[in-house]
């Protein structure tokens, strides 16, 4: 059976780069709640990449933006680019009101209008009962500011979250040396951050170019040029950038991953195993794709123990069902270990999942095989 070959993960696979907030508190305000806050390190160590902001509401997290390089954040609720990860789960609060009119939105949603528009003081905002801001920068725990909203308030400061690294981590998912960088450095970064985030990897790659040549070993600019030679397909590029960031700090955990998509990408199943190992060692949190990326090489090489081990942890971390293709693959490896009644009911799964699944018809026919081979078995 070959169904996991539906699943090509490739150059687009990665965490895409986040951009950052450009609210300004001066300019015009839309219908919505604003929050506005800060993010800090716990040792005093400053910032120097984006940190996503998350949204929990009774177990549902919701990824909602993102600080600026300083850790200063002001985003408004609801209005995430709607995409989610591995570690999401759960139904969001402001998609529970039923039937939206072609005029509302958000603010009509919570029960609140324009901060123009005359408004009864004592509206109260049911949707964020029990909920609370969290920063999310994978190998650290983060402290919670809970959405405490009068109804008279549109925007809202919920001061200073609070990032503590975990003890049993061994990478990072923010380099140390980018604390060293010269201020010229820092910006030429930035300016490539943004450039990256909004697909211009020309203007991207002659910033990074800048902030290397001033900084040598500023292992996050290594990192993101890597990235965005991958995104151009200039894979040998990429592939010696990653490496300059592992030199310039081993414990960064990024370029490792870097490493791990050019191996899926080529086919290379023993590096894919090699660099996924790595950074599930140094930082298994950081990128829960690494486990499916594992678990579909060990896979290809018949190492099917490993390949259920990965590909089951994958699935634990994938509450919200984001990746379906996972169950193919581990129904092949279940088949590879003649286990067919698992196997069966993995394309079960992933019928209910996505009926209507460009590959469904596929699936029925292999699904319809196995359960004759199942019969067959039977006394």
């Amino acid at each position: 059976m070959h169904l996991f070959a539906q699943v090509r993960p490739g150059p687009g696979s990665s965490t895409p780069r986040p951009s950052v907030s450009s609210a300004s508190p001066t300019s015009p305000v839309p219908q919505g709640l604003f929050v506005h806050g800060k993010v800090a390190l716990a040792n005093g160590v400053k910032l120097t990449e984006p940190v996503a902001i998350e949204r929990v509401c009774n177990g549902a997290v919701r990824k909602e933006g993102y600080t600026d390089f300083k850790g200063n954040f002001e985003i408004q609720l609801g209005q995430g680019d709607g995409s989610r990860d591995a570690a999401e789960s759960g139904r969001d609060v402001f998609q529970n009101s039923g039937n939206r009119g072609p005029t509302q939105g958000l603010g009509s949603d919570l029960g609140i209008s324009n901060p123009n528009t005359t408004r009864s003081p004592d509206v109260t905002h049911p949707e964020l009962l029990g909920c609370e801001l969290r920063a999310s920068l994978p190998g650290f725990t983060s402290t919670t500011a809970m959405l405490r909203v009068d109804g008279s308030s549109w925007d809202l400061n919920v001061g200073t979250i609070v990032l503590k690294r975990m003890e049993n981590v061994k990478g990072d998912t923010v380099s140390l040396t980018s604390m060293s960088a010269p201020p010229d450095a820092k910006r030429a970064y930035e300016k490539a951050e943004k450039a990256a985030a909004a697909h211009k990897y020309a203007e991207a790659e002659k910033e990074l170019s800048k902030a290397v040549s001033l900084y040598p070993t500023y292992a996050a600019a290594w990192s993101m040029l890597g990235e965005v030679h991958r995104n151009q397909n200039k894979l040998d590029s990429a592939r010696e950038e990653y490496n300059r960031a592992i030199a310039a700090d081993p414990r960064f955990v990024s370029p490792y991953f870097g490493l791990a998509i050019l191996a899926v990408h080529e086919k290379n199943w023993e590096d894919t195993v090699k660099y996924t190992n790595q950074v599930a060692e140094l930082n298994p949190t950081a990128f829960p794709l690494i486990f499916m990326y594992n678990g579909a090489a060990n896979f290809y090489l018949g190492h099917l123990d490993a390949a259920e081990e990965s590909a089951r942890r994958f699935k634990q971390l994938d509450t919200s069902h984001q990746h379906a293709d996972s169950t193919l693959l581990l129904s092949n490896i279940l088949a590879a270990k003649r286990d067919y009644e698992g196997a069966a009911q993995q394309l079960e799964e992933y019928l209910n999942l996505v009926p209507n699944a460009a590959n469904a018809g596929e699936v029925k026919s292999q699904l319809e095989q196995l359960r004759r081979v199942i019969a067959a078995r039977k006394p």
